[in-house]
């Protein structure tokens, strides 16, 4: 309703109608010379009869946030990192900024007395509130995806040839094996907080990248060789 009334007053400017002309055409057209009083059909109305003066409706400028923004506050910028990073992970279809700013203009209702804060770069009073939920969603988010991460690691770690490995090598491998075994346990995986579920769906991520490939060639190269 709000955005009809505006696009009400858009037109209104657009073609130069003065206030009486303005108010005599709300009354023939929706039978009420004002438009806060009018529902919604009332105000369609409206603009159809602006359209047909020759008011024409301009398509939307899409807006986007400058990470310079962002920036300018550091718990903003925390919280757009943490979004980031969850795109990174690919947790989220959209990690764009906007994406980010609609998801905290939900959740600002609830954190500024019922109402929404319309802009991302006004929600520095309530950012470290916005941080800590949306660490919440990424940890949610993280360990659904955790079960198929900890059941590739497993699996990967069983064929791996550690005889080729440096120690270096040799020993990531191990410990990211270790936390899979651990998580793998419901109860462990339910208990885990934040950082050690981040810290667990990395080293997962750089194991299967690193020995998934090399494990299913080497698994390949032997099947081959006994067909």
């Amino acid at each position: 309703m709000k955005k009809l009334i505006q696009l009400i007053q858009i037109a209104k400017r657009d073609l130069n109608m003065d206030d009486d002309v303005y108010r005599a055409n709300l009354k023939a057209w929706a039978g009420i010379d004002s438009t806060t009083k009018m529902d919604k059909k009332q105000l369609d109305k409206v603009i159809k009869g602006m359209e047909k003066l020759g008011f024409k409706k301009k398509k939307p400028v899409a807006r986007k946030i400058d990470q310079a923004l962002l920036d300018k506050e550091p718990r903003l910028k925390k919280l757009g990192q943490v979004w980031t990073m969850m795109k990174a992970h690919k947790l989220l279809e959209n990690g764009s900024y906007i994406a980010l700013e609609k998801w905290c203009v939900k959740q600002s209702k609830s954190l500024n007395d019922g109402k929404e804060i319309e802009r991302l770069d006004w929600m520095a009073p309530i950012s470290n509130e916005l941080i800590e939920r949306l660490k919440r969603y990424h940890l949610r988010l993280m360990k659904q995806a955790m079960t198929v991460k900890i059941a590739a690691v497993l699996r990967y770690y069983k064929d791996l040839d550690m005889e080729s490995l440096d120690d270096a090598t040799e020993m990531f491998a191990v410990q990211t094996k270790l936390q899979a075994s651990r998580l793998n346990i419901p109860v462990n995986m339910q208990r885990a907080r934040y950082l050690t579920i981040l810290h667990a769906f990395e080293d997962c991520n750089e194991f299967i990248k690193r020995f998934g490939i090399s494990v299913d060639q080497a698994k390949e190269a032997g099947n081959a060789k006994t067909s």
